[in-house]
């Protein structure tokens, strides 16, 4: 009996000794969670009927989208969500260009420099 406790107390003492605590920087573990909810914002956007209704028109099951996507590793997907976020901030550009443009010619025609628009009327009038 004192053999079989000799022998269940060595493996209980490696099994504890193989555990090593390691220090998890800030950066570590925000860039963690970090790839985490780009992964899970993916997922979600696979979701989205739009998507889905894209994806199988382009000929391509959706079930296999969601496995490739997982498949990706954690670079390659904050490079997808980066990708995603310059499209948008790209389009959002052109509205703002447009609309200083649309403004101008709004402010020139009410100082009577120009006639672009039929619905202003001249400030000297």
């Amino acid at each position: 009996m004192a053999g079989f406790l000799a022998a269940q107390m060595l493996l209980a003492a490696q099994t504890t000794t193989m555990v090593q605590a390691e220090l998890l920087t800030t950066e570590a573990a925000i860039s963690k969670y970090a790839a985490i909810a780009d992964r899970d914002y993916l997922l979600g956007e696979l979701k989205k009927k739009e998507i889905r209704d894209e994806i199988i028109a382009q000929g391509v099951d959706p079930g296999e989208a969601e496995a490739r996507l997982s498949a990706l590793s954690d670079v390659e997907i904050a490079s997808i969500v980066e990708q995603m976020e310059e499209g948008t901030a790209g389009g959002n550009a052109v509205v703002g260009a447009l609309l200083t443009v649309f403004v101008i010619l709004l402010v020139t025609d009410l100082l009577c420099l120009t006639k672009v628009f039929s619905f202003t009327r001249c400030a000297t009038r």
